[in-house]
C-alpha cells in the first residue's frame, strides 16, 4: 500500500521531515536534490534524526556524533546500520510503498 509523505513541489534542499507510517517512524530527507527515507532514530542511543547536519554526503547524529553514510545507511566508526527505505511517487505525491 502506498503511503503520501509530501508533495513533490514541497521539498526543498535542507528538508527534515518526520513522519510516521502506522507504527513506523520515518524521517523523510531532501539534500542536494536528494530525497532520502530511513528510520528516524539512531540506532545506537535511539537520538531522533531530525535535526541532524549532513555534509559530504554523511549524515551525523545530533546525539553523540555518529556518522553514517547517506548512501549505504552504514555507521562509519561503529557496526549500526540505519534501515532505509524506497521513494515512490504517485503523480504528484512522494510516498513509501511498505507492502511486503
Amino acid at each position: 500500500m502506498f503511503h503520501r509523505l509530501i508533495r513533490t513541489l514541497d521539498l526543498y534542499d535542507g528538508l527534515r521531515l518526520p513522519v510516521k507510517v502506522g507504527r513506523l517512524e520515518l524521517l523523510l530527507i531532501h539534500e542536494e536534490g536528494e530525497t532520502r527515507l530511513m528510520q528516524r532514530r539512531c540506532p545506537h542511543a535511539d537520538f531522533p534524526l531530525d535535526r541532524c547536519t549532513i555534509s559530504h554526503g554523511e549524515l551525523r547524529c545530533p546525539g553523540h556524533g555518529l556518522t553514517f553514510s547517506l548512501r549505504t545507511g552504514r555507521c562509519l566508526s561503529a557496526s549500526y546500520q540505519l534501515e532505509q527505505y524506497r521513494v515512490d511517487y504517485d503523480g504528484p505525491w512522494l510516498g513509501v510503498d511498505l507492502s511486503p
